[in-house]
């Protein structure tokens, strides 16, 4: 029997989508911002001697199409293909550095201590410890930095207008059989200065980031 042709009608033929143009302004933030890495040897005899080889300036941008460009193809978007895993401890480029930490700070800004614009300011310690369900939790972190990235860069997140920056920084401990541990900082300036403001935002992290312990410190060399 001879095979017939597949006939399409007209309610089988493709369309082509509509192009729909988003303007800049819609997904432009109101400042622009810097990813940073933060970098340590591979041992504790080796010694990483200035500041440009522990931290280094990766990509900035100033909306979020850009940072979603840039995040998408960033190995570090599933934070455990560059810290501890559980299994695995890696090491990057010639001279085998460990990445300890991602740093998402105001362009202009350095994640560190003596950054002028850092100085009299106060940081919150997210800690987290990976107990049970390592995978689950793994997971969960990634959500939560990602979410608090967001909402910092969005200037969602309570009293953002203060925020310079945030970290993600690996803190397993290794020399008490590799416990898995890592912790999200979040620095505001020192005109962050109402008392209630501060406690407002520790109860706000302690809330909506699954940590129940928050701490908050001052910025002091």
């Amino acid at each position: 029997m001879e095979a017939k042709p597949i006939v399409k009608t007209e309610k089988d033929k493709i369309t082509p989508e509509k192009k729909v143009d988003i303007p800049l302004s819609s997904v432009k933030f109101s400042k622009r911002w810097a990813f940073w890495e933060s970098y340590s040897a591979k041992s504790k005899t080796e010694k990483i001697i200035s500041y440009d080889e522990t931290n280094k300036q990766i990509f900035n941008w100033s909306d979020l199409i850009t940072f979603f460009q840039f995040w998408n193809k960033y190995p570090g978007k599933d934070f455990r293909n560059i810290f501890f895993d559980g299994n695995n401890v890696k090491f990057f480029f010639e001279k085998k550095y460990r990445i300890n930490s991602m740093n998402i700070f105001q362009e202009g800004i350095k994640p560190m201590w003596e950054d002028e614009k850092n100085k009299g300011g106060n940081y919150y310690q997210l800690d987290y410890q990976v107990q049970k369900d390592r995978m689950e939790e793994f997971a969960i972190a990634n959500k939560y930095w990602k979410k608090l990235a967001l909402s910092v860069m969005g200037g969602s997140l309570p009293y953002s207008e203060y925020i310079n920056g945030i970290r993600f920084i690996d803190k397993t401990d290794f020399e008490r059989g590799r416990i898995i541990m890592f912790r999200f900082e979040v620095w505001v300036n020192k005109d962050l200065k109402d008392i209630q403001k501060l406690e407002d935002l520790k109860q706000f992290l302690s809330k909506n980031y699954g940590c129940e312990n928050v701490n908050m410190k001052k910025i002091t060399l």
